[in-house]
């Protein structure tokens, strides 16, 4: 058997482009989108924490340890979202800023967590294997 360690990976410079591009490219062409539908209201964040999230779950089943720290800037997004439909009175929106707030706590952990890994991975020789 293996070690069952995961293996680690940290973006390189070309990396952090592309994913950024793709996520500002795929935000605002699903924003646009979004505001086609009559009752979207917060169109263009909506869409950017979907791209983000999407982005996200591509980098984490590809071992790479900015995926917590995109999914951070999304439940970051989420907070806002929900704190502004709480505002407004939205149905179930005070149970919606619950979870994300819950999210926003095992995400911080996350990103401690697969810190901690990366720099292990880095002391052993094992980054971007």
């Amino acid at each position: 058997m293996g070690d069952k360690n995961v293996k680690v990976r940290e973006f390189t410079f070309k990396n952090s482009i592309i994913i950024t591009l793709s996520c500002i490219i795929g935000s605002i062409i699903l924003g646009y989108l979004l505001t086609l539908i009559p009752t979207q209201r917060l169109a263009f964040m909506d869409a950017t924490s979907n791209c983000i999230n999407l982005c996200g779950v591509i980098l984490m089943i590809l071992r790479f340890k900015e995926s917590w720290w995109l999914w951070l800037i999304n439940n970051i997004i989420d907070l806002i979202i929900w704190i502004i439909t709480a505002i407004n009175g939205g149905n179930g929106s005070i149970m919606m800023l619950l979870v994300s707030v819950g999210y926003l706590l095992i995400n911080i952990y996350g990103v401690i967590k697969w810190n901690i890994e990366a720099k292990n991975n880095r002391i052993r020789g094992e980054l971007n294997e």
